[in-house]
């Protein structure tokens, strides 16, 4: 009986914002005085149904809020990342699927790619000597806010200077049960346990 109340507690918990906020992995600190030469979103995967390739969800939210930034502040736009493994040459990189969705919606930004990372790692190494190709040391870097602590760590480690933006997924009702929470709480344990391998393996 005690077991059942625990679970029902933990389960209640985890649809909570506040709680679920709590337990977020923290962001780095901020670099302060950051001057934007570009904005950056990192790929979400990709997703396949009779045969076509499109971007997942997340995916599309992270392009949506990468591109408004990228058009309000008049700065290009880097897409990134690759296959996840060895494909058919047929199949699109997921940054080639973000830059067909740019130009169709936004066909002014200027958009720049990098189609060889397969991992959060890869995305600040490869993107990061896309940016010295063009003089760019200072970006403002959209993910996921869960995935972001670790995509800044692997950023700064590049020497590139990362401002933080992320598409908002938890309501403001602090106190109030939400779907959105419960569906974050995965994520949260995931990128916790990725900090930890990131740390030993690369950073």
């Amino acid at each position: 009986m005690a077991l059942t109340w625990l679970a029902l507690m933990v389960l209640v918990g985890a649809t909570l914002p506040a709680i679920v906020r709590g337990f977020l992995p923290p962001l780095p600190r901020r670099n302060s005085g950051i001057t934007p030469q570009a904005v950056v979103v990192l790929g979400a995967g990709r997703r396949q149904h009779n045969g076509r390739f499109s971007l997942t969800t997340r995916g599309l939210r992270r392009l949506q809020l990468a591109a408004r930034l990228a058009h309000e502040h008049g700065l290009p736009l880097v897409v990134s990342g690759g296959l996840k493994k060895a494909m058919a040459a047929r199949e699109p990189s997921e940054s080639e699927l973000m830059a067909e969705q740019v130009r169709r919606r936004w066909p002014h930004l200027t958009v720049l790619q990098e189609n060889e990372s397969r991992n959060t790692w890869e995305n600040a190494v490869k993107t990061a000597e896309l940016l010295a190709d063009q003089r760019i040391d200072e970006v403002i870097l959209v993910s996921d806010r869960t995935h972001l602590p670790r995509a800044l760590l692997c950023f700064q480690s590049q020497g590139v200077l990362a401002e933080a933006a992320w598409q908002k997924r938890l309501p403001k009702q602090a106190w109030r049960p939400s779907a959105g929470a419960l569906t974050m709480v995965p994520e949260i344990w995931y990128e916790w346990l990725a900090l930890v391998w990131y740390h030993l393996r690369y950073l």
